[in-house]
């Protein structure tokens, strides 16, 4: 695992501090594309994107709040209590599989598309559309109340009964 000054040496050039890497200090924009780990501790306030499209996996306690696009599309999976604040896209298009209490806030999209199925409780406050592209079951008692947009779901039969001013279709 990589230590945080070892980070902070190896990133220099985008001047991060101590207090920007634990959030104390805003940073605009970050593209660490081609980073594979993340040391423990590291919880940017992003005004623009962060892009770490090539991290496989997060530390616990990561909870990034980023006001643009947050870009982790190689994750396979989360530590339970990871749950962004996000303005716009949350791309998570590889994850399988998320833990209940995952509910992130999304402003825009969310992109789960590799997610099979998804626990008890899940509801993400999301802006915009929900994208569920793989997924094979639905928890019986499923209310996506905070989604705003719609929902992308390619791979679940539902059969849905209609009722409309109380006749039956």
């Amino acid at each position: 695992m990589i230590t945080k000054e070892e980070f902070l040496e190896k990133y220099k050039r985008y001047n991060l501090t101590d207090d920007k890497f634990s959030g104390k200090e805003r940073i605009y924009s970050l593209d660490l594309r081609g980073l594979t780990e993340i040391p423990k501790g590291f919880n940017p306030v992003v005004s623009g994107s962060l892009y770490l499209n090539d991290l496989i996996e997060i530390p616990e306690g990561f909870k990034p709040v980023v006001s643009s696009n947050l870009v982790l599309s190689r994750l396979i999976s989360i530590p339970e209590g990871f749950n962004p604040e996000v303005g716009y896209d949350l791309n998570l298009m590889r994850l399988t599989s998320i833990s209940e209490g995952f509910n992130p806030v999304v402003g825009r999209y969310l992109f789960l598309n590799s997610l099979t199925s998804i626990p008890e409780g899940f509801n993400p406050k999301v802006g915009g559309d929900l994208y569920l592209h793989s997924l094979v079951e639905i928890p019986e008692n499923w209310n996506p109340s905070k989604v705003k947009g719609n929902i992308y779901i390619d791979s679940v039969s539902i059969d849905i009964e209609l009722k409309i001013m109380n006749f039956e279709i």
